[in-house]
């Protein structure tokens, strides 16, 4: 009887024991996404860029933290701890949305020779460049309680030029939507922008592939003209 038990969890487990499960490996997954999110992302915001990638046969995971209450180091640390478990289960693509796409390169850039990088990315309303935004508001109380250590890094041009653009193919996705923001009100209308990143910021012109979005920035990441040039670039690998 014994006998009998033991062939046949065998046999269970023979399709596992193929995919890595009972050997220690972890099991590869065909298509990767890991997208990380704004300093105030919100996770209702981005399910329809979840399911949008998920239709597409992506696994998709979501990297969140909090700015008011974390150190940019702390959070640099569990994006690296992030990105390093989900290469380990094959090749990934990587989407870094506002501040989320400065937390990207930071973390590649500081981590490039322990970390393998993504296979393409995509920077979505992400500036490269220090914001008019953050510098004006930089000395706020109210700006600096709910961003924390990542809206000064945003502020400081210095600091900012110092984090390389991606050693890996990437594309730029940027707004030019104004009326809803609070850039608008500091910066005008004239200056292309989408109510928190100005177009100018976002470097459209660094980038092999540039697409302009007509949405403000709070909306961009389930803009259907947005998600569509995300899949098309990781798809064109």
């Amino acid at each position: 009887m014994l006998r009998t038990v033991l062939n046949r969890d065998h046999e269970a487990k023979g399709p596992l024991l193929a995919a890595g499960l009972f050997s220690g490996e972890m099991p590869k997954i065909a298509k990767q996404l890991v997208f990380v999110d704004g300093v105030g992302g919100k996770r209702y915001m981005r399910g329809k860029l979840i399911r949008h990638f998920e239709q597409r046969g992506y696994s998709v995971r979501c990297f969140d933290y909090s700015a008011s209450s974390q150190s940019l180091t702390d959070i640099k640390a569990r994006l690296a701890a992030l990105l390093r478990e989900v290469a380990a289960q094959g090749d990934y693509a990587a989407m870094g949305y506002s501040f989320g796409g400065v937390l990207l390169r930071l973390v590649l850039q500081e981590s490039a020779a322990a970390l393998p990088p993504p296979r393409r990315m995509v920077l979505l309303a992400s500036p490269l460049t220090s914001m008019r935004l953050a510098s004006r508001l930089k000395n706020w109380r109210i700006y600096k309680l709910m961003t924390g250590e990542c809206g000064q890094l945003a502020a400081n041009t210095a600091e900012m030029a110092k984090i390389s653009f991606p050693a890996v193919p990437t594309a730029c996705i940027y707004g030019t939507w104004p009326w809803l923001g609070a850039l608008g009100l500091f910066a005008g209308f004239k200056l292309p922008h989408d109510g928190m990143v100005a177009a100018d910021e976002a470097a459209p012109g660094r980038f092999a592939l540039a697409a302009p979005i007509r949405a403000s920035h709070a909306f961009i990441p389930a803009h259907p003209a947005a998600l569509a040039a995300a899949s098309g670039w990781f798809e064109a690998a």
